[in-house]
């Protein structure tokens, strides 16, 4: 500066250099790092620990590097083994165990705000655990990290990007999305274009750019503009604001199949394009089939079938009386002046023009339907508009009583004791030909239920979807029978004609007869006299009742689709990038408002950080390449300061996600260039155990085999004053495990894991009400399911997994970097309650009765199983007071004992003694609910 003092950029803004290893820590150092702890100890006069004793430090990298205890086997095979490479060996070993990817994508899973829910509003369900298993799968296989940063960020715009490739941007679309009806598109598009920058920042960078979204602060690096920059490379994706999908991804999507799956899909597409071509030949024949079966029905016509218990017909050929005082046994008009009568099916009908109705005193007419009565009503109705064919409905607002309505050209059937809760309707998926004669009959077989009503047209058995099934009071009325109109509204446009009403639910063979007897008078005719609308309807009449090879060809394109269609819903799908044809114009949105657009801007990155390299595309992947370019300060740095942190509890720079001004100096500054430069070049000559660029398991290894993390984690008094937070690294680190670690442990213990690594997410135990006022309904799973591990328990954003909850898991509704440790009783409590952790119990307590005929033997393999060491001779002492209390307890109080060991599914002994298997399994309880079994 002018006045004279020093001055440099921000040490985090400047690519690290690889610097000298100190000389420090000769005898205790086993690699680089811990000559970089031992010269800043050595500064402050102060020393590391001894190393921890061989079953603590053995359990602390098997959870550390899997996430699940050591089995009592393995800690005994690596405590007899004196070689002095036995320590690196299990490490290998770690590192190649397929929970090793699973360890490391629970990180990944929370700065990637993955949920198996969409966050806002209804929190729908969208299915992401293909990108779950795409990113377990890529840590297995150590692929490089810039290559994993690429094809998270822009898999989608590789040359010959593959589906795995696009599979793995779903890392972008992890974001929150909205489906409410009222919520405005383009607020929330801007919120997902806001939350992937947000993210990019924090993950790569780093940095909270979201200060940035509104203005410019006066010491932020970066300005307002610079994130709208950003914004930019991510506003391409054509997906919507509001996806009003609740069940189901949101496009862009991508289904991945298995083989078997791409296999039985292709057959099914050939199978469906047979069944189509077959279907096309039948309909081609249609005309020459329908005038040979109409001259051999008119030359030998069905005898006529018998249809009995009919109660009441309805001719509609033109005795309506206009005068109230009239006969109400033969309806009377109520409207203007007179209906026209034109020709009807059966002689003539009756001509309804949306403002008059026949009506019936309630005395008479066809019977009342009640819920406990079965009937059948049949008619020919022609509709041109919306309203009731017939009813004897009361007016609102309990419509009680029943109606057959036209719809949106569908039929409605409603039986109503008061609407909408004591009721039942049902309307067809299918929707008809307005202005066209329809036969149409419905029977209610006297259940009550929507599944004992079925409605016909012209002969032939509709589908038919549930609005209402919860009618409950008999359905009985006072209100008089009406035809064209409901309690003097819904007025029908059309004609009706001869209307049935029977005391019993027709079978079908009986509605098929109804059905041709009512077109024998069109058959009668010869073809020349038959007017276009005649011949269309009884061509439409053959073709789905009597054109058997035709009908036999549509059953079959059916089943095709349906198999093609199954098979299809069965792929799996996950949400990915795309880029539009058409960018989308970004411009700042002046003080974060999307509302207000101020200056339009393109894609850019900050001018305090390395431009864009020469030869990238200004679009993600460019973006992408950027931030795994050898000249960009961060990436490394924050990425080998989260892996530290993983491991330590504490990064060298504490603000994970802070390196700029305002995040704290880190604590060694030279390790931390050091374990950058190695991580992004790979090792250099002469250095531990070199490694390629990029190269994670190495970071990985090199961190977990240093004398650094290998410290005992005791301390003393002194110590604890000098160096109370561990920044200085003078002892080992000592963790709480993550949550979903808690429980793989407890299950791993009873031997009841299911250690299957990928699939679809579980729903095991869970408090009743904690999903209550949403639109979902949490359906446990059972079996297997039960005991995978929490990493594939269901992450519903708005309520997840309550243990999970309890002991910290974040919602993920953003990125969260390190998640927070709290101790609370109620953490104790879930220990002892919650049903996973009591039948986990359980399945100790079996466990060892299994494996140990005497209960000392029991005790101490239940206690190796929870803490892997062997207990010391107090803690022997302890668990045999311990279990003999328990066991007088329950001796005493059988009931006890059957309650507790009967929890879970996994099942009892058969013969175990229900006294005995409760006594363990309170010992089982303590066991895991001791800090020291939740604690690396």
């Amino acid at each position: 500066m002018r006045e004279g003092a020093p001055w440099a950029p921000h040490w985090a803004f400047v690519p690290p250099v690889r610097p000298a290893v100190p000389a420090s820590g000769d005898g205790w150092a086993r690699n680089e790092i811990d000559r970089f702890v031992a010269a800043r100890q050595e500064r402050e006069g102060l020393a590391p620990n001894p190393e921890a004793d061989p079953a603590t430090l053995m359990r602390r990298a098997t959870l550390d590097l899997t996430g699940l205890p050591p089995t009592i086997e393995e800690v005994d095979a690596y405590l007899a083994d004196p070689a002095p490479d036995a320590y690196g060996r299990l490490v290998d070993r770690l590192l190649q165990s397929p929970h090793y990817g699973e360890r490391m994508a629970q990180n990944w899973l929370d700065l990637a705000r993955f949920a198996d829910t969409s966050g806002y509003h209804f929190d729908g369900v969208r299915f992401m655990w293909l990108w779950r298993d795409w990113v377990i799968d890529a840590f297995n296989r150590n692929q490089p990290f810039d290559l994993f940063t690429v094809e998270q960020l822009a898999g989608d715009l590789l040359p010959g990007a593959t589906p795995e490739q696009r599979l793995a941007t779903g890392f972008c679309r992890n974001n929150m999305t909205n489906d409410e009806g009222g919520a405005d598109p383009d607020e929330y598009l801007n919120k997902y274009v806001v939350d992937r920058v947000n993210t990019l920042g924090a993950v790569w960078l780093g940095m909270t750019v979201g200060c940035s979204e509104c203005h410019d602060h006066k010491f932020d690096p970066l300005a307002s503009r610079e994130f709208y920059q950003l914004y930019a490379f991510f506003h391409n994706v054509p997906e919507k604001g509001l996806d009003r999908i609740r069940t189901d991804n949101p496009p862009p999507r991508l289904p991945m199949p298995t083989p078997d799956q791409a296999r039985d899909f292709v057959e099914a597409e050939f199978r469906l394009r047979d069944a189509e071509k077959t279907l096309q030949d039948r309909r081609n024949e249609l005309g020459e089939t329908e005038e040979k079966w109409i001259r051999e029905t008119v030359a030998n016509p069905p005898a006529p079938v018998a249809v009995p218990d009919l109660v009441w017909r309805l001719a509609l050929d033109g005795n309506l009386r206009p005068d109230p005082s009239a006969d109400p046994g033969e309806g009377r008009w109520a409207g203007e002046g007179m209906p026209d009568h034109p020709a009807g099916r059966s002689g003539a009908g009756l001509a309804l023009d949306g403002a008059g109705w026949v009506e019936f005193d309630a005395e008479v007419g066809p019977p009342a339907w009640r819920r406990d009565q079965p009937a059948t009503a049949a008619a020919w109705v022609r509709f041109d508009g919306d309203g009731a064919v017939w009813s004897r409905m009361e007016p609102g607002p309990g419509h009680r009583g029943h109606d057959l309505l036209v719809g949106d050209r569908r039929f409605a059937v409603h039986l109503v004791e008061a609407w909408p809760d004591d009721a039942l309707k049902v309307h067809t998926r299918e929707q008809f030909p307005a202005g066209r004669w329809l036969h149409v009959v419905v029977t209610h077989d006297g259940s009550g239920r929507a599944a004992g009503v079925r409605l016909y047209v012209d002969g032939r058995s509709r589908d038919l979807e549930v609005d209402r099934d919860g009618l409950k009071g008999m359905a009985v009325g006072s209100a008089p029978f009406r035809v064209g109109a409901r309690d003097g509204g819904l007025r029908l446009r059309g004609r009706v004609d001869d209307l049935r009403f029977y005391r019993r639910a027709l079978d079908p063979a009986e509605v098929a007869a109804l059905a041709l007897e009512a077109h024998l008078p069109l058959l009668s005719k010869s073809g020349g006299t038959r007017t276009d609308e005649e011949q269309a309807d009884l061509r439409r009449y053959y073709q789905e009742n009597h054109a058997v090879d035709y009908l036999r060809a549509e059953r079959a394109l059916a089943r095709a689709r349906e198999v093609k269609d199954r098979l299809f819903r069965e792929i799996p799908t996950a949400m990915v990038m795309e880029e539009m044809d058409e960018p989308r114009p970004t411009h700042v949105l002046v003080r974060g408002d999307f509302r207000v657009k101020g200056e339009r801007v393109g894609p850019g990155v900050p001018a305090f950080l390395p431009p864009l390299p020469d030869g990238v595309p200004s679009n993600r992947l460019g973006l992408a390449r950027w931030l795994v370019d050898p000249g960009h300060p961060l990436t490394a740095r924050v990425t080998v300061n989260r892996l530290w942190a993983l491991f330590f509890g504490n990064g060298i720079v504490s603000t994970l996600n802070d390196f700029g001004s305002q995040g704290e100096w880190p604590s060694h500054p030279e390790l931390l260039d050091w374990l950058a430069v190695r991580f992004r070049d790979g090792g250099a000559p002469g250095e531990t155990a070199g490694s390629g660029p990029w190269d994670v398991k190495a970071l990985v290894r090199l961190i977990v085999t240093s004398a650094t993390y290998r410290q005992s984690a005791a301390v003393t008094p002194g110590t604890l004053a000098r160096d109370p937070y561990n920044r200085l690294f003078t002892r080992g680190p000592r963790l709480r495990l993550e949550a979903e670690f808690i429980r793989d442990n407890a299950l791993a213990a009873a031997g009841l894991l299911d250690r299957t690594v990928g699939g679809p997410s579980v729903r095991p135990y869970q408090p009743p009400g904690i999903w209550d006022g949403t639109d979902a309904r949490y359906e446990q799973d059972h079996g297997a399911s039960l005991y995978r591990r929490g990493l594939y328990v269901f992450w519903r954003r708005s309520a997840h997994y309550p243990s999970f909850a309890t002991f910290d898991a974040p919602n993920r509704e953003v990125c969260t970097f390190l998640r927070q440790q709290t101790q609370t009783p109620l953490q104790s409590l879930v220990l002892m309650n919650d049903p996973v952790y009591v039948e986990a119990a359980r399945g100790l307590a079996q466990r060892v009765m299994r494996e140990a005929p005497d209960t000392d033997t029991r005790l101490l393999r239940a206690f190796r199983h929870v803490l892997g060491r062997e207990p010391a001779a107090e803690e022997r002492a302890l668990l045999g007071r311990t279990h003999a209390a328990q066991r007088a307890v329950f001796a005493a109080d059988p009931e006890a004992a059957r309650a507790l060991v009967g929890v879970g599914e996994s099942g009892r002994p058969e013969a175990a003694d229900p006294v005995d298997l409760a006594a363990l399994t309170a010992v089982g309880n303590v066991l895991l609910n001791l800090n020291e079994a939740i604690t690396r």
